[in-house]
Formats: structure tokens, C-alpha cells, sequence
């Protein structure tokens, strides 16, 4: 199931990590801080002032998790914003009533409209009213992606910030992580889960953004790589994946494809007809024969083709 995955766990801590596959980066909202390892820094940068602009926390009692602000509608003078989230995320509340904290630290009450349905997708969306302007995502066209593209997510973690000395959590922490695409599924896991890449994602990121190189919205994150326990995973249809994708899917960060979205509830998201032929740019710092390795991987795992060692074990 999902749900063993699902970025409500266990403490750690968050450090400047560097690892095989994709960078994160402790973001405190006053001193945003960025890799300067990266040859696409420009990017990085540009890329993490967008996140920012557009990712919120979702609070109620306690902080739930993150949200993306995805539709603003005018109503006579004020504006009323829709978020998209996680279901589980809404779920976790344990009294109802929600709060949104944009960008700017303002807090403002939030409903569940009751207008969209997801139905078995993770996915749930949240609105409130302001009168102030806030930036609305760029959406993107996941179609386009391609197999060791660099990616960026986004969001709002509360891990390891319990004060030793005193119950009370401390501030959560914005959190943006630089990785690449590894993997889109031909059919979507349990969740509407189709979208695998390296970058880390901790406790509290469910519900925030995976942007691609131009900082457009593609997906929306939920599942973070190297779950605790080992579950057999299932498509949204109720069939088994074969064993090269179970293999895949627990050393991957999951997300659902923003076109779930546009699909459900159109009203809400447009990806634009100018995204439909978009060539995706360079894949970052990878050189040609890792992007051509992790692509031959892919195809290999989409074609449920397994590897000559796990083969040979076979045959033992």
C-alpha cells in the first residue's frame, strides 16, 4: 500500500545532503541557501524563488503538511485562491478546520470545497480568501519529461525540530531538493502515483511541488524513497506491478502527474497547448552516458525485463 511511504515518519535530521542522484537544501523563509555545486545554478536558483513564491503550509491544530496554490478567482474585491494537496495530508487533521500560511506568513481560515472529487487519487484541494495578490504555479505538461531531466520539489518539513530542552516544535523548516526524473509509469499506482525521481523528500513535503527545468508544475509530491518496510505495491487497477517495477519503486520519490488534475477538475488547472510539443532542456549536471544508462534502465523496467544479475540468481 501507499501509505507505508507516505511522509508522516519518523524524526531525522536535515542537514546539507549531497547523494547519488540529488541534492537538499535546508531552506529557513529569511536565508534561503543554495548548492553551489551545480553547474545549472542559475536555475537552481531561479527555480527555488518560484517554489517559494507558490508552495503553503497547511495547518490546523498542529502543521499538516504542504500545499500548491493552483487557481485564483476574483470575487469582487477580494480573491479566492484553491490549493492542491494530498489527501492523507488533509486526513492527518485530528479537529476539523484548516489554515493556509502563504508565502508572506499571513494565515488565513480554509474550507474543503465540496464541488471536486478525487476519488481513490491522493490528492485533495483546499480554498480561502484574501485580499492580497499571491503568485499562482506555472503548469507544466509531464508528457514532456523525459528520463534523467532534472526536477526540483518543494515543501515544508517539521523533522527534527523538536527542541531538547523543550516540548514545543520548533519552526518548520522550507526544504528544496534537486533530482531527476527516473522513471513515468504507463499506468498509475495505488494513489495516482506515476511519477518516479531521485530528489529526497521528508516528513511534511507531501502535498508540495515537483517543477521541472523552466519552473512549471508537473506533478505533486507524496511518497519518499527507502520506505521503512518493504510492501507489494499495486496499480490503481488492483493488478501487480511486475517484479523490475516492484524493484524500482522503493528506491524512488513518487508524485502524481498534475494531468490527474486537469482530468478530474479542469475548471482548476490548464496545461497550455503551447507545453504539448515543448522540448525539455538539458539534463543538468548528468553527461550524456548516465542519461543514456538510466534511460536503457527504464525502458528495460517498462518492458519488465529484468537485470542479467537478478537473472542469473534465477537460474541458481
Amino acid at each position: 500500500m501507499i501509505c507505508k511511504c507516505l511522509l508522516t515518519g519518523v524524526h531525522s535530521a536535515l542537514l546539507l545532503l549531497t547523494c547519488l542522484g540529488g541534492i537538499a537544501i535546508s531552506l529557513p523563509a529569511e536565508s534561503p541557501v543554495f548548492s553551489t555545486s551545480s553547474v545549472n545554478d542559475l536555475a537552481i536558483k531561479n527555480n527555488q524563488k518560484i517554489a517559494k513564491s507558490i508552495t503553503v503550509k497547511i495547518l490546523s491544530q498542529e502543521f499538516l503538511g504542504t500545499g500548491i496554490i493552483i487557481n485564483k478567482q476574483v470575487n469582487k474585491q477580494n480573491q479566492i485562491y484553491t490549493i492542491i494537496t494530498n489527501n492523507h495530508v488533509l486526513m492527518a487533521v485530528d479537529k476539523p478546520g484548516y489554515q493556509i500560511q502563504t508565502p508572506d506568513g499571513k494565515i488565513y481560515p480554509a474550507k474543503i470545497p465540496q464541488a471536486v472529487k478525487f476519488g481513490k487519487n491522493d490528492l485533495g484541494i483546499l480554498q480561502f480568501t484574501s485580499n492580497q495578490n499571491y503568485q499562482v504555479t506555472k503548469i507544466g505538461n509531464p508528457l514532456t519529461l523525459t528520463v534523467g531531466e532534472q526536477l526540483f520539489a518543494n515543501g515544508f518539513s517539521n523533522e527534527d525540530t523538536i527542541n531538547e530542552t523543550s516540548p514545543e516544535k520548533m519552526p518548520e523548516k522550507r526544504i528544496f531538493t534537486q533530482g531527476y526524473l527516473t522513471l513515468i509509469l504507463d499506468k498509475p499506482l495505488e494513489g495516482g502515483y506515476q511519477i518516479g525521481y531521485t530528489n529526497d523528500i521528508y516528513k511534511g513535503m507531501s502535498g508540495g511541488p515537483l517543477l521541472n527545468m523552466q519552473g512549471e508544475l508537473v506533478g505533486i509530491n507524496g511518497v519518499h524513497k527507502n520506505p521503512l518496510w518493504e510492501v507489494t505495491e499495486l496499480y490503481a487497477d488492483g493488478s501487480e506491478p511486475c517484479q523490475p517495477i516492484q524493484d524500482i519503486i522503493p528506491r524512488n520519490s513518487w508524485a502524481i502527474p498534475i494531468t490527474t488534475v486537469e482530468k478530474i477538475a479542469p475548471q482548476l488547472v490548464k496545461i497550455p497547448a503551447s507545453n504539448s510539443g515543448k522540448k525539455p532542456l538539458a539534463a543538468g549536471e548528468l553527461n550524456n552516458s548516465t542519461i543514456l544508462q538510466m534511460r536503457e534502465k527504464a525502458e528495460s523496467v517498462k518492458k519488465c525485463i529484468l537485470p542479467k544479475k537478478y537473472q542469473q540468481k534465477m537460474k541458481k
